[in-house]
């Protein structure tokens, strides 16, 4: 059977609500993950919010209750879903390298089996894109950068939204600095073989293609 992540190609567009900002002690409560193809062409979009086993952390940031987490998935029961919506993908975000990746690195690490986390993971990060090419002041935070293309959303410190934008935004950096500036080819490449341990291609009964509502 040919792996899972030999099919793939493109990229996964992620974001994360968190308890707070330390990967190593506060959890996910919510995720989104915005598929494109090579091209840029949204293809499939998943987003549920995730029990952190926990208190909600800074509702007043993203807005999300303990009563909404009341009936949510836990991280360990939306992993497969999501381990498999990243495989053969590079994995894009705004600050993902020292954010969204990190904390979904250490979710992963707390399934309790050895080797849920994978080895290498490729990512374009639009922050340091950002930070690297475009005249921006300060610390070329989203908001800075969609600014700057004149894109804007209604939802923010929502993930699908945010991940929704943050795709927007890898297009605009795409059509004013080109690939090549980028760097989309050899990690389209790279990204195309690497499989997220655990994957499983079935969607999460009662949470696809949701954000904040759960069935």
């Amino acid at each position: 059977m040919q792996d899972i992540a030999d099919q793939r190609s493109g990229f996964a567009v992620v974001d994360l609500e968190t308890t707070g900002f330390s990967p190593e002690h506060d959890r996910i409560v919510e995720v989104a993950v915005v598929v494109l193809d090579a091209d840029g062409n949204e293809l499939d979009a998943f987003c549920t919010l995730v029990d952190p086993e926990r208190g909600p952390g800074p509702t007043h940031i993203h807005g999300i209750t303990a009563a909404m987490l009341e009936g949510a998935p836990t991280f360990a029961e939306v992993h497969p879903y999501v381990a498999d919506l990243l495989s053969g993908r590079v994995v894009v975000g705004h600050n993902v390298d020292r954010f969204d990746l990190a904390f979904l690195m250490a979710e992963c690490g707390r399934l309790g089996a050895a080797g849920m986390a994978p080895e290498s993971v490729v990512t374009i990060d639009t922050l340091l894109v950002a930070q690297s090419y475009l005249d921006l002041p300060g610390k070329a935070r989203l908001i800075d950068c969609c600014d700057r293309y004149e894109l804007t959303w209604d939802d923010h410190h929502n993930a699908l939204g945010d991940a929704r934008v943050t795709a927007a935004l890898l297009m605009a950096m795409r059509g004013e600095l080109g690939d090549d500036l980028i760097g989309i080819d050899r990690p389209l490449e790279a990204a195309s073989t690497l499989r997220w341990p655990g994957a499983v291609d079935v969607p999460i009964e009662g949470y696809g293609r949701t954000t904040r509502v759960l069935a």
